[in-house]
């Protein structure tokens, strides 16, 4: 028993120090107006104290109250706009499938070829997302999992830094915040759909979805929205610490990873990075000029960055968010679907 609550207050602890690193970048971030002050300065600031050698870590039940939070953030994006975009999806669902496999293909190769990867460890290094999935399945087998975990990290990271720049350089002013202006939703709608959508997730999580109370958050909130139930935006008050919240678990993605570990598997990653992310705006751009769709919203869209993350920042860029939901939910089906198959047929052709 006292071995538990020791280990819940040291819990606790550490997720007060990481948050409030988190808080302070978001703050100082802030001072100066930088981008999307709530969710990249956190994951930088976090990521550094990370490196320099700070014990991180977070709390479950902060994280997932977090994530119910950013789920109903997004549903309340859901306008008549964004369902107009839906109607669109079947070209663009072919699309993104279509980047998600070039740009693995591209990364699984670069790995092996030019940083000896092995067969395996490539392949779940370049999948282009599903963290967690990914790793779940090479925790079975003796593969190199921090290298693995470092290539994922770095991708992340260096997408939710990015995203912003690129938004500046195709003229899109972020906001200095993520949520919508408009009328708030009262405390009983944000508590119903809370409730609602910690319902749904409970289902989703028996079905092995992935990020199920994001999702079912996001999915009722989306129904409340759409069908004029629940109008009105998140409260300031709940949505931006839900969003410094997930910029500092994206920067403790580095707690523990020692410099010499980080040097021998950066380039790989920034490497990977860059060639997912070129990939998927070169499909993007050719899809906007067959379809009349943004070419900004199908950026985000096929961004090979985190659902959870790739989301906040259609939010923050009011690039429909609805659809740039739809479109990581896609991929991340295909990734559940094509990782499996081939990570099979490669452990076969080893033996």
């Amino acid at each position: 028993i006292w071995g538990n609550k020791h280990q819940d207050v040291t819990e606790m602890r550490a997720t007060f120090m990481t948050l409030a690193i988190g808080v302070l970048g978001a703050l100082l971030a802030r001072a100066v107006h930088l981008p999307l002050p709530d969710l990249t300065v956190p994951a930088l600031a976090v990521s550094a104290a990370g490196l320099a050698g700070l014990q991180l870590g977070f709390d479950d039940r902060v994280r997932n109250i977090a994530f119910l939070v950013l789920g109903m953030t997004v549903g309340a994006g859901m306008t008549a706009e964004a369902a107009q975009l839906l109607v669109q999806l079947p070209l663009a669902f072919v699309a993104m499938a279509v980047s998600t496999i070039i740009g693995l293909g591209l990364c699984w190769w670069t790995l092996m070829r030019l940083f000896g990867f092995d067969l395996q460890s490539g392949l779940l290094a370049a999948s282009p997302g599903h963290l967690s999935f990914v790793l779940s399945i090479g925790a079975q087998y003796d593969l190199d999992l921090p290298r693995i975990t470092i290539v994922q990290s770095i991708r992340l990271l260096a997408l939710t830094l990015i995203t912003p720049l690129v938004a500046l350089g195709l003229g899109i002013t972020p906001p200095t915040t993520l949520v919508g202006t408009g009328v708030v939703m009262s405390i009983w709608t944000v508590l119903s759909l809370a409730a609602l959508g910690y319902g749904a997730s409970l289902i989703l999580h028996r079905i092995k979805t992935p990020a199920p109370l994001l999702i079912g958050a996001m999915l009722v909130s989306m129904l409340g929205h759409g069908s004029g139930l629940t109008p009105g935006q998140m409260p300031l008050w709940l949505a931006i610490p839900a969003f410094v919240i997930l910029g500092t678990l994206i920067g403790t993605r580095f707690g523990g990873v020692s410099l010499s570990a980080l040097k021998a598997a950066a380039m790989a990653g920034m490497v990977s990075t860059l060639i997912a992310t070129a990939t998927a705006c070169i499909i993007a751009a050719l899809t906007a000029a067959m379809i009349d769709l943004p070419l900004e919203a199908l950026l985000i869209a096929f961004a090979p960055g985190g659902l959870e993350t790739m989301v906040a920042m259609s939010i923050a860029l009011g690039l429909a968010p609805g659809f740039v939901a739809a479109c990581h939910l896609a991929r991340l089906l295909v990734l559940s679907v094509l990782v499996p198959v081939l990570f099979a047929r490669t452990r076969r052709g080893s033996r």
